[in-house]
Parts: C-alpha cells; sequence; structure tokens
C-alpha cells in the first residue's frame, strides 16, 4: 500500500508540473505492468471479477516510462471494472483480458515502424454507449455516473507521450482498448 501510494504521489506530481520532472526513462516489460495493474484490480475486486492473461512471451522490453504506463493501463482496466460492477453484483460473469501481441509494419503518428507491442485490454461488459464512442478520449466524457471523465484522456496522454496510439472498439459484451507502442 506504502509502495503504491508513493507511486501515484509521484505520478500525480509529474502530472501537475509536467516541466519539473522529466520522465523516467528506462527498459519497461509490458508484462511486469500488466501484472502490476492485475494485482491492484483483484485487490479493489476481490469477489466476481476475473482477470486473464494471454500473453506473448516473445516481445522485447522497449523504453519508457514504466509508472506512467502502468497508470495508463490502469485507467482503461478500472474503468471496465467499474463498469462490470453491476454485473458482478447480480453474480454474472466479469472478465476482463490483458493481450500482447507483436504488430508488424505499424504506423503511429508519421513515422513507419517495423515492430511494434499491442496490448489489449477487453472486457465482457456493457460496452461503450453508441453516443460517446467518438468522444470517450476527450476530457470531462464520462458515461458513468460520478466519472470525472480524466482517465481515459490522461491515459490516452501517456500513450501519445509515448510515440504510440490508443483505440477503442466495443460491442454489448465486447470492448478492447488497444495500445499500441513502437519497439525499438
Amino acid at each position: 500500500i506504502v509502495h503504491e501510494a508513493d507511486r501515484l504521489q509521484l505520478l500525480v506530481d509529474r502530472l501537475l508540473a509536467p516541466h519539473r520532472h522529466a520522465p523516467e526513462v528506462t527498459d519497461v516489460n509490458i508484462h511486469e505492468i500488466c501484472e502490476r495493474v492485475r494485482a491492484l484490480l483483484l485487490v479493489e475486486h476481490p469477489k466476481g471479477l476475473t482477470v486473464r492473461r494471454d500473453y506473448d512471451i516473445s516481445l522485447p522490453d522497449f523504453r519508457g516510462d514504466r509508472e506512467q504506463l502502468i497508470q495508463a493501463a490502469l485507467y482503461i482496466a478500472q474503468n471496465a471494472a467499474q463498469v462490470m460492477e453491476p454485473q458482478m453484483a447480480r453474480g454474472e460473469p466479469a472478465e476482463i483480458v490483458f493481450r500482447t501481441r507483436v504488430a508488424r509494419q505499424v504506423t503511429l503518428g508519421k513515422q513507419r515502424w517495423k515492430l511494434a507491442l499491442e496490448l489489449h485490454i477487453e472486457d465482457n461488459g456493457p460496452g461503450v454507449p453508441a453516443e460517446l464512442r467518438d468522444r470517450i478520449f476527450l476530457p470531462l466524457v464520462s458515461g458513468r455516473e460520478g466519472g470525472t471523465g480524466l482517465g481515459l484522456h490522461l491515459a490516452q496522454t501517456i500513450v501519445q507521450a509515448h510515440q504510440g496510439l490508443i483505440d477503442c472498439e466495443s460491442v454489448v459484451g465486447r470492448t478492447s482498448f488497444r495500445i499500441t507502442l513502437p519497439l525499438p
């Protein structure tokens, strides 16, 4: 708990004063990020939520800010878990899947990359309402009562700072957020 509180305080400091703190770029393993987020989800939702893993273990490490990437994945996964809380309360299956894959010949922004990693965060919840799909990454847009509408916007900002892309496909019963990041 202390480690998580320290990590969040550091993240808030960096979000509020980005000019004061340079990104802490190190070698990052995407599966370590997924495992950290998975552990946090299971602590928050100990009953009724299943978090599965489907990893491509051949993915290499890449350069990035580990704490920021944990936070981006956590924003997405927490949204999925929160939107499935009514399912869990009714005793219906609620599942989140972390899936990693390699992508070849990917254009991110205006740059072409031979290799990129894809992190899919999928859930079997009610889906993103059609009227919000085109706006979910905008600040202050939320489909959930009490939501701030900042999580997905901040996740997108973090991913873009890593030269990546985030997108979403959603239908009732399956929502998939895909984070694509370049590999060296």
